[in-house]
C-alpha cells in the first residue's frame, strides 16, 4: 500500500512539474537560446505618465486634464497641445503652425503685366477708382494654365488740345487682351515664367476724333525667394488719331508706327511680401498721350509718356484683394501735383475651376 501511495505521489509531482514548464495557451513558445524577458510593447502615445505623488490628508486633489478619465493629454489631438513624436520617445513636438493664406500670382502688378497668368477656369475681376476721376476695371479667364482672355475698361489713356493744356482722361476706354506664356520653372528649373500678351482697344470717337491703340508685351518674372519677385518686360505700342472733318478735306491720320524708337519701351516692376497676407508694389509702365493740335499744321501728335505707381496689397479673404497707392502719371516731367490715390479692389473665384475639375 505504501509502495503505491509513492508511485502515485510521483506521479502527480512530475505531471505538475511538466504543466508548470508548458507556455500558456496563444503564446507563441520561447526559443532554446531566448537571453531573458521580451520588452514591454511601446505605447503609440510615449510612455505613460508619472504615477501622481500621494495626495496629503486635509489637501484638494490635482485637476485632471480634459478628455477621458486616465487618457494621455498628448492624444486628444486639441490645437496647442503638442504630440509625441512618432519615434516613440515620448518627447513633446512644437505644435504645429497654421497654413499660410492662399498665395495667388496675379497677373498684373498695379498696373504693368506680369510673366504669370491666372490658373486654368479661375476668373479674375479688378474694379478701381482713384482722386482724378478715373475708373476701370478689369475682367479676365484663364485658359488651361498656358492662356488668359479679358476685357477691361482703362483710365489711363490721356488726351489735350494744346501741348500747353492738361491732360484729361478718355473714358471708358474699352480693350481686349490675349496673353499666352509658360509658367515659371515649368521647363527647366530656375525658368522665369514667361508671357506674351497683345492688347488693342475698340476704336474711340472723343471730342470730334477718332483713335485707337494697340500694344504688344513680353514680360518675365523671377521670384527672388519665398516672398519677393521681379517683372521685367518691354512693349511695343501702336496708335492711330484722325480728327474729324469740318471742311471738304477729311484730316490726315496720325500714326505711332513708322519709327521703333518711338514705339519700343522698357517696363518693370517689383513686390515683396512682408508679412503673410501683405504685399508691397511698384511699377514703371507707359501710356499713350493724344494731343489734338500740337502739330504745326494743326494735325494730332501721340506721344508715350512713362507712369510709376506703388502701393499695397491686402489679402481680405481667398477671393479678395484690396489694392491702394499713388499713380504719377507723368513722371518724366516729376509733376507731382497731378499725383492720383487710388483704391481697387480684386475678386478671384475658383468655382468654375473646380466644377471642371470635377468633371474630369
Amino acid at each position: 500500500m505504501k509502495q503505491a501511495s509513492s508511485v502515485i505521489l510521483a506521479t502527480v509531482l512530475g505531471t505538475a512539474a511538466i504543466a508548470r514548464a508548458q507556455p500558456a495557451p496563444g503564446e507563441p513558445p520561447k526559443p532554446d537560446d531566448a537571453a531573458g524577458p521580451e520588452p514591454a510593447p511601446m505605447s503609440p502615445y510615449g510612455p505613460p505618465p508619472a504615477p501622481a505623488p500621494a495626495r496629503q490628508p486635509g489637501t484638494a486633489p490635482a485637476p485632471r486634464a480634459p478628455g477621458r478619465p486616465g487618457a494621455d493629454p498628448r492624444a486628444t489631438g486639441k490645437p496647442g497641445v503638442p504630440r509625441a513624436s512618432s519615434d516613440g520617445a515620448g518627447d513633446p513636438r512644437a505644435p504645429e503652425p497654421p497654413e499660410p493664406p492662399h498665395k495667388m500670382r496675379f497677373p498684373e502688378v498695379l498696373t504693368t503685366p506680369t510673366g504669370w497668368l491666372l490658373p486654368a477656369a479661375v476668373l479674375y475681376s479688378r474694379n478701381a477708382i482713384d482722386t482724378g476721376g478715373g475708373v476701370s476695371s478689369d475682367n479676365r479667364v484663364g485658359l488651361g494654365d498656358v492662356a488668359e482672355f479679358g476685357v477691361a475698361t482703362t483710365d489711363q489713356i490721356r488726351e489735350r488740345d494744346m501741348e500747353s493744356d492738361k491732360p484729361a482722361q478718355i473714358q471708358p476706354y474699352v480693350t481686349a487682351s490675349f496673353r499666352l506664356g509658360v509658367e515659371e520653372n515649368r521647363l527647366f528649373a530656375g525658368q522665369p515664367g514667361v508671357t506674351l500678351g497683345f492688347r488693342k482697344s475698340f476704336e474711340r470717337v472723343h471730342h470730334d476724333a477718332k483713335s485707337r491703340i494697340a500694344e504688344l508685351t513680353l514680360v518675365a518674372s523671377k521670384h527672388l525667394g519665398p516672398d519677393a519677385a521681379i517683372h521685367i518686360g518691354a512693349a511695343l505700342w501702336d496708335a492711330s488719331l484722325q480728327n474729324n472733318a469740318t471742311g471738304t478735306a477729311m484730316p490726315m491720320e496720325v500714326t505711332l508706327h513708322g519709327k521703333l524708337g518711338d514705339q519700343l519701351r522698357a517696363f518693370g516692376g517689383f513686390e515683396a511680401r512682408p508679412l503673410p497676407r501683405s504685399q508691397i508694389l511698384i511699377d514703371l509702365g507707359w501710356a499713350p498721350d493724344f494731343c489734338y493740335h500740337c502739330d504745326a499744321a494743326g494735325n494730332g501728335t501721340i506721344k508715350l509718356r512713362p507712369e510709376l505707381s506703388w502701393g499695397v496689397r491686402y489679402q481680405v479673404a481667398r477671393f479678395m484683394h484690396i489694392e491702394s497707392g499713388v499713380r504719377v502719371p507723368d513722371i518724366g516731367n516729376f509733376n507731382l501735383l497731378d499725383a492720383q490715390i487710388f483704391g481697387q479692389i480684386t475678386l478671384t473665384s475658383f468655382a468654375l475651376a473646380d466644377a471642371v475639375e470635377n468633371l474630369k
